[in-house]
């Protein structure tokens, strides 16, 4: 590959672009397929968790919260806990060689071995088949795992493991510093929390961290969607501004106070200078983890300062190109990560808006500059996120220069001085800290102001012809055609998703995990039907089925309807409020939920007609509170839909004489549970296709075989939200979001995982 490499910049240098481009993305390919495969092949399948003895190191930070930890594991040897256990014998050996797992740690703090990164540990470990959620827009958990090679994730099953020593290799001395220099920070921290006695310094811990370290574990959810929701978050992933900054500072001071040692003779400042900066560089790139931006701004400053030592010049095109083959070299996996194609492509844009400039720090320049890259990048972001940040141009005008000029040299000096003296260097953190609060108070001021968009991005031919028109309208002014530039715009713009035709409706059941939540649309309405659980800091309503609803162009939620105050049904309601304050709900709640206003009751027999659509709510007078969960048919000229919540035996009898059950589609009741879907309710339904909302490998073993096999005797075909991800009723049929594979690798080891169980 890298022959193929060195080729492809060979024909590029010659100026044949076209070719050079041709083969720089056969080498990306062909280098990232054995890598790829192998990691697919090494994959375990199995059906079950199997506990594994294993031996191994932490690699990277340790994710230390008060509920959890959360750390990734390099597997050097491992053998099944119960050695007559076969399947666990099977899986287990299949980690070897050095296999990776994301495990998690529930002990609680008192009781918790200190876990270091770059340390070998003994220790068991439950194991779980990947799996993650699998819903229109949102984060591609496998896809995550699979970017960093995890074959399997699992939690603690000993509360002691047994530490071995320290690992050898240069990335693990490098995790123990790290984790030494994040201990250090953290003392800091205390110190001026004590010394100011104002409470936790929450904002100068994320900035201190994000910044020195490249550990975004201090970030709230809150600040997280704050930087997300106005285009900075890409300041806190170490960007390779600051890079280049903290090389820019290296080489200035070397070359101000070179001339003055006597070793200065012969030794050229500029060449010793550059050197410095490559150092500076490569040292700051290793404190932050080597995160993709980091390591493209360390190769390219490498190059560029390379051609001064040798005294040659390369074009910044050059550049990048040599930085975006060497990554990919590196890192057959990059690609995988949003952060590779951000980042690459800002600095496309910086190279291409800039060539033919002069007088590029004036203001005016800055700010055309700043403008033109928000513009470029955002076909980018609004297909990779499902959102358009309107605060980023005033956010980045404010926050760029304030964190890479201000805050960032700031919290290098932090991290310098704690290593001398981690009292002394509370001063500095403090001072981050009210800068951070400021910054943060900013950014939530202008999320208020500018609100992101919740509109889905378009197709990717309208998202194509967008970007090529930002790109044009990018070119110097001597290109022509402003005005066809301007046209290509439009198609993103103007055209929105499709709906269904009045009279149909639509339902989408995502996959949220063991609970409920069932987005339905018509012609010109939405409605949602539960919101899926939240379970200690996990709050589906937030992280699934908002990014779902903003994915499938949802702006306005017409009714929300929540089947019974259970958190596995009603958890995420608070978070769905907060986005769709005006929204009336429907269901059996109280304030736990953040049902206040716009409430009210599920009333047996209620109905109303929405696009020629037929709403009907259902709801036993009696029983336990699963049994007085709100049904709701919904029932349009394709067909009607059942809703059932968690109704049990007792309520299914009662809506037997009282409501009307007919429909060709069923959720199924109470997850599967052998509480419902009685013989008699099966047969009233008449369904032809049934859906089942439940967790992967949840702890009830929800749906249970029986119940599958009551809904199958009738000729029902059974789609689990566990197995196929978020199902979609569109005119009567369904289709599910893990229906294909390709080309998706990361996904066949769950495909493969529910062809081995029924």
């Amino acid at each position: 590959m890298l022959g193929l490499a060195l080729l492809a910049l060979l024909v590029w240098r010659q100026g044949r672009a076209g070719w050079g481009l041709l083969a720089i993305s056969l080498a990306g390919a062909l280098h990232t397929l054995v890598p790829v495969s192998t990691l697919v092949e090494q994959t375990p399948v199995f059906g079950d968790r199997v506990d594994c003895r294993l031996e191994g190191a932490v690699v990277g930070l340790v994710d230390d919260r008060a509920d959890r930890r959360r750390f990734t594991f390099s597997v050097h040897a491992a053998r099944a806990a119960h050695p007559d256990d076969r399947v666990a014998t099977r899986v287990c050996q299949q980690l070897l060689p050095s296999g990776r797992l994301k495990l998690s740690d529930y002990t609680r703090p008192p009781e918790r071995i200190e876990l270091v990164a770059g340390v070998g540990y003994d220790l068991i470990a439950r194991l779980k088949p990947l799996r993650s959620h699998a819903n229109p827009g949102g984060f591609d958990y496998r896809r995550y795992l699979f970017r960093h090679q995890i074959l399997a994730t699992g939690y603690l099953r000993d509360r002691q493991p047994i530490v071995l020593g320290r690992a050898s290799g240069w990335r693990a001395q490098i995790d123990r510093w790290r984790d030494g220099a994040r201990s250090l920070l953290q003392e800091s921290l205390a110190v001026a929390e004590r010394r100011t006695a104002d409470g936790p310094l929450s904002a100068g811990a994320a900035l201190l961290h994000g910044l020195a370290l490249g550990d975004r574990g201090e970030l709230s959810d809150r600040q997280w969607e704050w930087l997300l929701a106005t285009g900075t978050n890409h300041l806190l992933a170490i960007s390779g501004l600051h890079v280049g900054m903290v090389a820019a500072l290296a080489a200035w001071l070397v070359r101000v106070g070179w001339g003055r040692l006597p070793i200065s003779r012969g030794w050229p400042a500029q060449r010793v200078a550059a050197l410095a900066a490559v150092l500076a560089a490569w040292s700051y790139a290793l404190i932050a983890g080597l995160s993709i931006p980091t390591l493209r701004a360390a190769l390219m400053l490498t190059v560029l300062l390379l051609g001064v030592l040798m005294q040659r010049r390369w074009r910044l095109l050059d550049l990048w190109l040599i930085a975006f083959v060497l990554v990919m070299a590196i890192d057959p996996f990059a690609p995988l990560d949003m952060g590779f194609w951000l980042s690459f492509a800002a600095v496309l844009l910086i190279i291409v808006m800039i060539r033919g400039r002069a007088g590029l720090w004036r203001p005016w320049e800055m700010l055309r500059l700043q403008w033109l890259l928000t513009l470029g990048l955002l076909p980018l972001t609004w297909g990779l996120f499902d959102r358009v940040a309107f605060a980023s141009l005033p956010a980045n005008l404010l926050a760029v220069p304030l964190v890479s000029m201000l805050i960032t040299p700031l919290a290098l000096l932090t991290l310098f001085v704690a290593t001398l003296s981690p009292a002394a260097a509370a001063w500095p953190a403090w001072v981050i800290d009210g800068l951070g609060q400021g910054l943060f108070a900013v950014l939530a001021w202008l999320v208020a102001v500018f609100p992101d968009s919740n509109h889905a991005p378009p197709g990717p031919l309208a998202l194509a012809l967008f970007a090529l028109g930002v790109l044009w309208l990018g070119l110097p002014r001597r290109f022509p055609g402003r005005g066809l530039a301007l046209l290509l715009l439009l198609p993103a713009l103007l055209v929105g998703s499709s709906r269904p035709s009045p009279g149909q409706f639509e339902a989408v059941v995502l996959d949220v995990g063991q609970g409920a939540a069932v987005l339905l649309r018509t012609a010109r309405h939405d409605l949602l039907y539960d919101a899926g659980p939240r379970f200690g800091r996990f709050d589906t309503g937030e992280a699934i089925v908002l990014p779902a609803l903003r994915a499938l162009d949802v702006s306005q939620l017409d009714r929300i309807v929540i089947s019974h105050a259970a958190m596995d049904h009603a958890g995420g309601l608070a978070s769905i409020r907060a986005a769709f304050p005006q929204t009336e709900v429907i269901g059996p709640l109280d304030s736990r939920f953040g049902a206040v206003g716009q409430t009210r009751p599920c009333r047996h027999g209620d109905e109303w007609m929405i696009d020629g659509v037929r709403f009907s709510l259902f709801r036993a007078p009696r029983g336990s509170a699963n049994d007085r969960s709100c049904v709701l048919r919904v029932a349009g000229q394709s067909g009607a839909l059942l809703l059932t919540g968690d109704i049990e035996a007792a309520a299914e009898q009662w809506l037997l004489r009282h409501a009307r059950l007919d429909a060709e589609t069923v959720l199924v009741p109470h997850h599967g549970s052998t509480s419902s879907s009685t013989a008699a309710f099966v047969a009233a339904t008449g369904a032809r296709q049934v859906l089942v909302s439940a967790g992967f490998l949840n702890r009830w073993g929800h749906p249970r075989a029986e119940v599958v096999a009551r809904w199958r005797a009738v000729g029902a075909r059974v789609w689990r939200t566990d197995r196929y991800g978020a199902l979609l009723l569109e005119h009567g049929q369904v289709r599910a979001e893990r229906s294909g594979q390709w080309p998706f690798p990361w996904r066949r080891s769950a495909w493969l995982h529910s062809a081995l169980t029924p």
